[in-house]
């Protein structure tokens, strides 16, 4: 199992993840990553990783998984707008089971579902 961040980019998964070994603990979780740092760092090699430098970091459909302590499994928090076909293929790079839990997290709104949502990326700022 990999815990870690994740992008969906027109339909490209785009990921930072790593084993559940080797993540930080917070709290009864155990996690890897940060959304903003990984797009600020990111050089793109794909034309989905072009399309998602293109934007702000929070404009595509995102989400995490963590390890749960307490319950010793892995759980996923993502946004609404990401679809099952999305799903399945987090599900598969992350090496996590069919039935892992997917919980919909208000921090984890694209442009779509953020009605206050501003594209303040500027590429000068790089």
């Amino acid at each position: 199992m990999r815990i870690g961040i994740f992008f969906v980019v027109d339909g490209a998964l785009i990921s930072d993840s790593i084993p559940v070994e080797q993540g930080q603990c917070y709290g009864d979780h155990v996690e890897h990553g940060a959304h903003y740092d990984y797009w600020l760092n990111l050089v793109p090699n794909t034309v989905a990783e072009s399309l998602f430098k293109s934007h702000a970091y929070d404009y595509y459909p995102r989400g995490r998984a963590v390890f749960d302590v307490t319950h010793h499994q892995v759980k996923l928090y993502v946004d609404r707008c990401i679809d099952t076909a999305a799903l399945s293929t987090i599900r598969a790079s992350f090496l996590i089971p069919d039935n892992t839990r997917v919980s919909y997290d208000e921090h984890y709104q694209c442009h779509h579902c953020n009605q206050m949502f501003v594209d303040d990326f500027d590429e000068t700022d790089e």
